[in-house]
């Protein structure tokens, strides 16, 4: 008695009926979607991004004078990964003992681009109005220090309307400040 056909006869039908089971997807077809700016004119672009750089240095401002505390009063200004960054500097701020007086402004902003879901800016930040000082109240300001110096920053559309600053870059070409 021979069971072999009897095993082989399955085998060969489920092989097949995986092979006839695949079926191609058809195409996508793909538009271009024209890109579209976050706000209608580079004025109201520029006024949300002053707006919103100016609220993220008020509160950067407040948590160096408090001494680097409470790092979090950033959330919802400014994206996740430039959180982390901004809570690292104050982290080292509150290590050192070291507390600002003063307040730093936006002196000089041009936009980049009003492109979609994003507004990119270059900016000027002048810090010349901010020193530290060690908890002996002796000024520990560095005298190297750059005091107005040029960003680029990058901004994302928030829900609701707005702007969140989403990148800050010292500029790495000619300072335009």
């Amino acid at each position: 008695m021979r069971y072999t056909p009897l095993i082989a006869v399955p085998l060969i039908a489920l092989s097949l009926a995986g092979c006839a089971a695949v079926q191609q997807e058809p195409p996508v077809a793909t538009v271009a979607v024209e890109e579209q700016p976050v706000f209608a004119s580079e004025e109201e672009a520029l006024a949300a991004a002053q707006a919103a750089y100016t609220q993220y240095l008020a509160v950067s401002d407040q948590i160096a004078r408090d001494g680097g505390a409470n790092p979090e009063r950033l959330e919802g200004l400014v994206s996740k990964a430039l959180f982390i960054d901004e809570q690292s500097g104050f982290t080292e701020i509150s290590k050192s003992g070291l507390h600002a007086i003063g307040s730093s402004y936006v002196d000089t902003l041009h936009l980049q681009k009003n492109g979609s879901g994003k507004v990119n800016t270059y900016l000027c930040v002048d810090r010349t109005q901010i020193r530290l000082f060690d908890d002996s109240g002796v000024d520990a300001t560095s005298t190297s220090r750059i005091d107005r110096y040029p960003l680029e920053v990058s901004f994302t559309a928030k829900l609701g309307g707005g702007l969140l600053v989403e990148s800050s870059d010292t500029w790495s070409g000619q300072n335009f400040c």
